[in-house]
């Protein structure tokens, strides 16, 4: 069945019996390596403590269509949001607002920072927010010049 209004999506806790292998073709899907494409690591990141992770699911077919890793205090004060990610042919539909209101629900935070990349940027600025500069920050000593990340990966062989 092709996506659209006609297939409902609910959001569900993540059971890696049931939403593993989606979540893994989702990263593939959209070229994220945030787990190295290793359905193992991404079982270990999805599950570790302190972790929230939650799937957006389309009813009918069972295709897992979005998702997000949420870490928390674990006291209600403040979260951080690690990844949220949405099928790109199911974008625009609030699937992404979908996830964020359950994240929020479900570890009852009174706030959730995230890195974003420009892509993203109009998405998380349609939500209640306040703008602040951020920083994603590497193992090792030395300073880089306007995010040298790959000198940096190189530099360590990663």
């Amino acid at each position: 069945m092709e996506h659209g209004e006609n297939q409902a999506i609910v959001c569900e806790a993540f059971d890696a019996d049931l939403h593993l292998s989606g979540v893994v073709a989702l990263c593939c899907s959209l070229e994220w390596d945030n787990f190295h494409y290793d359905p193992d690591l991404t079982l270990k990141s999805l599950t570790a403590p302190g972790v929230t992770a939650l799937v957006a699911v389309a009813r009918n077919s069972r295709e897992v269509v979005g998702f997000a890793q949420v870490f928390s205090d674990g006291v209600g004060l403040q979260a951080h949001l690690s990844l949220l990610a949405v099928d790109e042919k199911w974008r625009c539909g609030g699937i992404g607002g979908m996830l964020m209101e359950e994240a929020f629900e479900k570890i009852g935070a009174e706030r959730m920072d995230l890195i974003a990349s420009d892509e993203s940027l109009d998405f998380y600025r349609s939500l209640a927010h306040r703008e602040q500069a951020g920083f994603r920050l590497y193992p090792g000593k030395g300073r880089t010049t306007g995010g040298e990340v790959e000198t940096i990966r190189q530099t360590r062989g990663a």
